[in-house]
């Protein structure tokens, strides 16, 4: 009886304030790992195009989109619960690659490494136009208001500040060299530079790069608390996060496995889920005590390049 009872009790305990679910594109088997967070699970795994990479979670978080790069595509999946199926797969360049959602509108853009153009879908996929940008666009962000697009373009070491509501380029900041990931946060954009080993800070009400700080070898993605308390960058070939704080003073770096690529920060900042590659693992992180305190298997060469946490 007491068990029983025990039982019936952590049925309703409530989920963890950092509980969510996690959407995980695994490269080497074309599929997405859903994972629920608070339990450590992979609650369901769902087949999509090839060699998904890019990640992005729609408006109220109903819609997830995934880019396929050898497809051509991107993976239109629908969301109920914890479950998702596939409603829909839309043509988006030659090699689909970043992916970013407007919060306000629904409007998905997609960026075309080899076409050097950022498609713009509607919600359901159909084609809206393209951007151009610099050259091998990759990561991409948009803030809050879904006002601007902030596009990392790898070979031309620049990022391009888009106006979505004319899809005008306002400005190309010259960052650090070979840029990828990107994110925003509290009036800031952070650009993680492949190459260079540090990630660029830009004023997104000037366009301007107000600083550049060192990190680990190849830095991935970026990703950082909504009060800005912290900033963690994923090293590839270093293994590691690099760890800031609000001023950007460096923090111990914390070791995560064999070349991490995506991060996303749950919404209280307590926790940082990373996909690493090598390892086929999504990596839960205790932000505060600076660790990992769980790593929950996934498919084949996690990446999670993206928004990929939804509650």
């Amino acid at each position: 009886m007491r068990r029983a009872l025990l039982a019936g009790l952590a049925l309703l305990a409530p989920a963890p304030a950092w509980a969510a679910l996690a959407f995980v594109t695994n490269q080497g088997d074309d599929t997405v790992s859903v994972v629920d967070t608070a339990a450590g699970t992979v609650v369901q795994t769902v087949h999509v195009g090839a060699k998904p990479a890019g990640v992005a979670v729609g408006p109220e978080a109903r819609r997830i989109y995934v880019t396929n790069p050898e497809a051509h595509s991107v993976s239109i999946l629908e969301r109920t619960g914890a479950r998702l199926a596939v409603v829909g797969e839309a043509p988006a360049g030659a090699g689909p690659l970043g992916i970013a959602v407007s919060p306000s509108d629904g409007r998905v853009f997609v960026a075309d490494w080899y076409g050097n153009t950022v498609a713009i879908l509607d919600r359901d996929g159909a084609p809206l136009g393209t951007i151009e940008v610099g050259r091998s666009p990759s990561g991409m962000a948009v803030d809050p208001a879904g006002a601007r697009l902030y596009v990392a373009n790898r070979e031309s070491d620049t990022l391009s500040v888009i106006d979505l509501a004319t899809l005008a380029t306002v400005a190309t900041v010259p960052v650090g060299h070979a840029p990828f990931g990107v994110t925003w946060q509290g009036g800031r954009v952070f650009v993680a530079n492949v190459q260079s080993g540090d990630v660029s800070v830009v004023d997104a009400a000037t366009a301007a790069e107000t600083r550049r700080i060192k990190v680990g070898e190849f830095p991935y993605a970026v990703a950082a608390a909504l009060d800005g308390s912290r900033i963690l960058v994923t090293n590839q070939h270093s293994g590691t996060l690099s760890v800031f704080d609000g001023e950007f003073n460096a923090l111990p770096e914390i070791a995560v496995g064999d070349y991490p690529e995506g991060i996303e920060m749950s919404a209280d900042g307590s926790r940082a889920y990373v996909a690493v590659w090598m390892d086929n693992r999504l990596a839960e992180i205790d932000v505060a005590a600076g660790k990992v305190v769980r790593k929950i298997k996934v498919g084949e060469s996690p990446r999670a390049f993206g928004t990929f946490l939804a509650p």
